[in-house]
């Protein structure tokens, strides 16, 4: 199991000695229907996000205090986590925050104190990386090569020399360990829903050549999507 430094960040800093997160949780109600022969049926209802706790001793920074005192102001925090090992950063976005319940506990024996701040969080959800670099860290961690391919290199017009292509590709890359990041990913995996012409039936022919054999290879294959075309 990997440890993992944890670092609170708001208003485009980290928060300064936080000691304590408590866990990020979402619950769905369950709602419970009966028919009239008698049969249950279970469906999610409402979704609920937990609340989350921070704590830290109370020192000179007042990060925590100036928002208690706005608590209708609200915030856009993030968890960031870092396996110094190896580098790896993982975040999580907590969205629509606000300070719902705020707290100083004095300890009189040991002369400790603690602040503490409860976030009320709309939802929160971890940041997917880009494909390319999340094949990069993937073969940092595996110590392999990433491999990218278009789809152009595959398709030549004729199903033997696709095949062979392939097979010759992904043999190197399997041999080699490699994590393979495809582009065109819509004319990989989307289906033709009419054909034009023979040449269109080929070319399908071709494409599920490609998926079957990708299905059998035993390593990462990172599939990159189109441009969004409202972007």
């Amino acid at each position: 199991m990997r440890s993992f430094q944890v670092e609170v960040w708001w208003d485009g800093r980290a928060v300064a000695d936080v000691t304590m997160v408590s866990p990020l949780g979402a619950t769905t109600e369950v709602i419970t229907y009966r028919d009239v022969a008698g049969g249950v049926y279970k469906l999610p209802g409402r979704q609920d996000t937990s609340a989350v706790t921070l704590q830290r001793g109370v020192s000179g920074d007042l990060a925590f205090d100036v928002w208690a005192t706005n608590p209708d102001l609200k915030k856009e925090v993030a968890l960031r986590l870092t396996d110094a090992s190896d580098g790896l950063v993982v975040t999580y976005r907590l969205h629509g925050c606000w300070v719902c319940d705020y707290s100083v506990a004095p300890d009189l024996d040991s002369g400790a104190v603690v602040e503490s701040v409860t976030l009320s969080v709309n939802r929160w959800q971890r940041v997917r990386l880009p494909l390319d670099e999340l094949a990069r860290q993937w073969a940092t961690e595996r110590g392999a090569v990433v491999r990218r391919i278009g789809l152009a290199e595959l398709l030549t017009g004729r199903l033997e020399e696709t095949e062979e292509r392939l097979e010759r590709l992904l043999a190197e890359a399997e041999a080699s360990g490699s994590i393979l990041l495809f582009d065109e990913a819509d004319a990989l995996f989307s289906r033709r829903t009419q054909v034009q012409d023979a040449h269109d039936r080929y070319q399908e022919t071709e494409l599920d050549a490609v998926l079957d054999r990708l299905a059998r290879y035993e390593g990462p294959v990172l599939v990159v999507p189109p441009p969004d075309p409202t972007h």
